[in-house]
């Protein structure tokens, strides 16, 4: 018996890692990428985003990276699932920003690195997230560490710090879209990205949910309330990231080795 179960627990594995493999490679291909083993090659701005403030860190799945090629040169552009760490202890969080919002306890994330700096901006459209719904009867129940929380009375949310960059409060600014807002302390900025072509590849890339963040020479995308299935939609996600990529390049002033080039848009 004691073989038995050693053999069935050694299949499981082995089948749940071929079709883990099986699903990266189908994602990779579909979003011109290359399957990758971690993020370690990601820039650490990364783990300033109220991304991972939300996640509290956590692991990636179906990880696959590359350059994709636009019209001001390629875009280092790496593309996962976030099992976020929160998830594994029972949890979720919400960011508070008003109006607040959360996001899922698996969330499909795009980074893309350009040859830019920001402070931190994040912008958000209108989406399930903000409604703070509670995870569903059937996630507690098919979640051990979430039975056990529940039984033991441990609060199943909490609030997640707030980035120090970022305001509690949207930004009243003109020209941003409809159902979307914008938190920044970098309001001059703002104000200069959105008419020069963020606010139409934010138009464009109007996915319910949508979450941009631009930090350091990082534009992260994701949607905040759920991970995208298949292959097709993952690569959906990265042709939206890098709409939303465009409107960046567009806007902004390239940085060079001798600091901004303000005479390139």
């Amino acid at each position: 018996m004691l073989l038995g179960g050693l053999a069935a627990g050694a299949t499981f594995l082995v089948s749940r890692a071929v079709f883990r493999r099986s699903h990266q490679e189908s994602a990779a291909r579909a979003a011109g990428l290359e399957p990758i083993e971690d993020l370690t090659h990601v820039s650490a701005s990364l783990q300033k985003s109220a991304l991972w403030t939300l996640a509290d860190g956590g692991f990636e799945r179906r990880a696959v990276a590359g350059k994709l090629a636009r019209e001001s040169g390629d875009v280092s552009v790496t593309a996962f699932d976030l099992e976020t760490l929160r998830e594994h202890r029972g949890e979720w969080a919400w960011l508070p920003v008003d109006p607040p919002f959360r996001i899922a306890g698996v969330v499909s994330v795009v980074v893309c690195e350009v040859d830019r700096s920001f402070p931190h901006i994040l912008f958000k459209r209108a989406g399930r997230g903000d409604e703070m719904i509670d995870d569903t009867h059937i996630e507690r129940l098919t979640s051990l560490t979430k039975q056990v929380r529940d039984r033991f009375g441990m609060a199943r949310s909490y609030e997640a710090e707030l980035p120090k960059a970022l305001p509690k409060q949207p930004l009243t600014v003109a020209g941003v879209p409809p159902h979307w807002r914008v938190y920044s302390d970098a309001r001059d900025l703002v104000d200069i990205l959105l008419p020069n072509g963020l606010a139409a590849a934010l138009e464009r890339a109007s996915r319910r949910d949508l979450v941009v963040e631009l930090i350091d020479g990082l534009v992260i995308v994701y949607p905040a309330a759920r991970d995208v299935v298949g292959a097709d939609a993952f690569a959906d996600l990265t042709t939206t990231a890098m709409l939303v990529v465009d409107g960046v390049l567009a806007a902004s002033a390239r940085v060079t080795p001798r600091g901004i080039d303000v005479t390139t848009s």
